[in-house]
């Protein structure tokens, strides 16, 4: 990672690769939709504060 990464941006990504993940179990016996759903949902809130920090900066 970057060092210059702020902890929104690390955060977000983070959350990311949680939802990508969620998402490659689609079809898969380990799928579960309401954990895809929260990893979204979570990657989305993510993003809305990511964006609010460089809209501040």
């Amino acid at each position: 990672m970057v060092t210059g990464q702020s902890e929104a941006a690390k955060r977000y990504i983070e959350a990311g690769r949680v939802a990508a993940a969620e998402a490659r179990k689609t079809g898969t016996p380990e799928y579960d939709p309401r954990a895809h759903e929260r990893a979204v949902e979570h990657e989305r809130k993510m993003a809305e504060e990511l964006a609010k920090e460089q809209a501040a900066t």
